[in-house]
């Protein structure tokens, strides 16, 4: 147990520090690409590319024969569970592990929508989700399981197409002065997600950075160490980035509360973001980060509808922000 709480808590650490001083977080990236600012998401795609050549490697290596080798892809719960992901995204402007790290550089009203999370992954856990299982998980249920080719090599190809297209097309960085570019972000998530699944083996947990567990795993009384530490110390990560940066780069430190609507936002949108992670096997880390550096048939699926569940409901959002109230006047009268 004290060898997963320490790696557990080292990798969260890292993840923490990585997310919190490149501000990553995945509502951030894909509402931004929504909107044709690529910033976040060329740092995302980067990170994964190299985490999927560091994944490889390490899966090559003595002692990670019990690392698991890829998820299992069930359409019906991967796109049902991603859609209400990234509805939940929205409703809460935040993703999972932005909640984390925002906590630790001192939004408290975090608490609120980790709350909701939790409520959420305890009510999906009893549910029953209808539809087949098309790749039952392992190597088989991954794009070199598919190709026929080793990890090794499909994910080097990987990389050096994500780095061609990253590289061929410019991009303007309009952060502020300090804080991190794309590549920083990408370099720094590549290491933190490669690392935190050594960590993960060290520590006898069969899977890398994710969310979705925990708190099931507490309720029946047989807590997955690795997995609490890590999300613990995602929070410690988040003060240790907030405290240590650029004073000029943004997301520093700063004990804050929220306005009361908030609350109520991130309470309801914890609630869609913990009970999709359940229903689709992965949260924004198990599947947008370590599923698809695993190169899983079911993560992209799952990545794909997040995108989709943050794009329809950012829509109806807006539509209803223009919509007045019943008694009102129209903005044109």
């Amino acid at each position: 147990m004290i060898a997963a709480l320490l790696t557990g808590a080292l990798a969260g650490v890292a993840t923490g520090f990585v997310l919190q001083r490149g501000q990553l977080c995945f509502h951030s990236a894909i509402r931004d690409s929504l909107d044709r600012r690529f910033l976040l998401a060329r740092g995302w795609a980067l990170g994964v590319a190299i985490g999927a050549v560091g994944l490889a490697v390490l899966f090559l290596l003595p002692g990670t024969e019990d690392l698991n080798r890829g998820l299992a892809f069930r359409p019906v719960a991967n796109v049902g569970g991603g859609l209400l992901i990234g509805i939940g995204m929205v409703v809460a402007r935040s993703c999972v592990s932005g909640l984390f790290y925002k906590l630790g550089s001192g939004m408290l009203g975090a608490l609120v929508g980790l709350g909701g999370w939790a409520v959420g992954e305890l009510a999906a856990r009893d549910l029953t989700i209808p539809g087949p299982t098309l790749l039952s998980g392992g190597e088989e249920a991954t794009l070199p399981g598919i190709l026929g080719l080793p990890r090794l090599l499909v994910a080097a190809a990987v990389l050096l197409v994500v780095a061609f297209v990253l590289l061929r097309r410019p991009h303007r960085d309009d952060r502020p002065a300090g804080a991190w570019g794309w590549q920083r972000i990408g370099l720094g998530l590549g290491a933190a997600v490669t690392l935190a699944w050594a960590l993960a083996a060290l520590g006898g947990s069969s899977y890398g950075p994710s969310s979705v567990g925990a708190v099931a795993s507490i309720a029946r009384d047989s807590p997955n160490h690795w997995l609490v530490a890590f999300l613990l110390g995602i929070v410690a990560g988040g003060t240790l980035g907030s405290t240590t940066g650029d004073p000029r780069s943004g997301g520093r430190f700063h004990v804050r509360g929220e306005q009361r609507v908030r609350y109520l936002q991130l309470a309801a949108g914890g609630v869609l973001l913990g009970a999709g992670g359940w229903i689709a096997g992965g949260c924004n880390l198990g599947h947008g980060l370590s599923g698809v550096a695993q190169l899983n048939v079911s993560s992209y699926v799952v990545v794909a509808a997040m995108v989709v569940g943050v794009a329809v409901a950012a829509a109806v959002s807006r539509l209803l922000e223009l919509t007045p109230a019943p008694g009102t006047a129209s903005p044109s009268s």
